[in-house]
């Protein structure tokens, strides 16, 4: 009856029985029999098969439920692999997107050389989205920029980030009329004005480069509306590659995307620009080796260069 929980907050989550057969890997057929097999037990209907899936109030109900006995078998699951040697159980990392490909590959390849039982689910997100995984006790670790306190998070800093301008530099020169390596400086010590009538491609203001982006066009007097606005900084990165418009993006993202990236010319922006990256974790939750495990490696990768930024 468990499992038919499980799938059930599966279903939830992913919003459609396609999707949610897809990430369970059983057949929508399984899927939807179990769902009709749990509302005759419960004798009522949980679901309204529509697009999208809608709850009805008694699933609503039922699905509080079955996330708390997810939660407590998730707990009971990490006491018995703490008894047993390496451990056990599932870890939840929030993380971007961006930052996922940059930083996960290092770590997990740690972190499974000490913990190999252990299993890590990646929740990728906005900025603001994974600081309320931190908040909700959704994730164990967050890597995000926590910017003010936040209630049941402590946060450990890792290193500072610095959201620069990447443009092409066809679309620089046309759109100040100067040459790259005059129009570079001018503009970090002038502010972007000059960049008036180039088109951009924001992040949503959900995210920090986005959030940086619209600040740093209003202080240059440009309105801050983008040409083309996703959550996908990569998409974003592309279509500047391909001289579409200027994107604000972190300057490691870009260093780590240099087989991609490296034509972009890269325009530094104002001190508001550069803020720190933190791990954050769920204040209450209980000790947990594989936790505090991320913790060191993540830590142990950046603890010097923070040290000396």
């Amino acid at each position: 009856m468990l499992e038919s929980w499980d799938w059930f907050v599966g279903l939830v989550e992913a919003g459609s029985f396609t999707r949610a057969s897809d990430e369970l890997q059983i057949s929508q057929q399984t899927l939807s029999s179990r769902v009709a097999a749990l509302e005759r037990e419960l004798g009522c209907k949980l679901v309204v098969r529509s697009t999208p899936l809608a709850l009805t109030r008694a699933g609503e109900t039922f699905l509080a439920y079955a996330q708390e006995q997810d939660l407590a078998r998730s707990a009971m699951l990490r006491h018995v692999g703490e008894a047993t040697i390496g451990g056990s159980g599932k870890l939840k990392v929030g993380i971007s997107n961006m930052r996922g490909r940059v930083l996960m590959p290092y770590v997990i390849d740690q972190f499974h050389r000490s913990l190999p039982g252990v299993s890590v689910k990646l929740i990728e997100g906005t900025n603001e989205e994974l600081v309320r995984l931190a908040e909700r006790n959704e994730a164990d670790v967050v890597v995000a920029h926590f910017d003010s306190t936040h209630p049941g998070v402590t946060t450990r800093p890792l290193y500072r980030e610095e959201v620069v301008l990447a443009v092409h530099p066809r679309l620089l020169e046309k759109h100040t009329g100067l040459a790259c390596d005059e129009a570079v400086p001018l503009l970090e010590s002038e502010g972007l004005a000059r960049l008036s009538s180039c088109p951009f491609l924001l992040e949503t203001i959900d995210d920090i480069s986005g959030r940086v982006a619209r600040s740093e066009l209003q202080s240059a007097g440009i309105k801050p509306s983008g040409l083309v606005e996703s959550e996908n900084l990569m998409t974003l990165l592309a279509l500047s590659v391909a001289g579409i418009g200027g994107v604000f993006c972190p300057a490691n993202m870009l260093d780590a995307t240099s087989s991609l990236t490296g034509d972009l010319v890269r325009v530094r922006l104002s001190d508001a620009a550069t803020y720190d990256i933190s791990l954050g974790m769920p204040a209450s939750a209980e000790p947990w080796t594989p936790a505090q495990m991320f913790e060191d490696v993540i830590g142990a990768l950046f603890g010097e260069s923070f040290e000396q930024g």
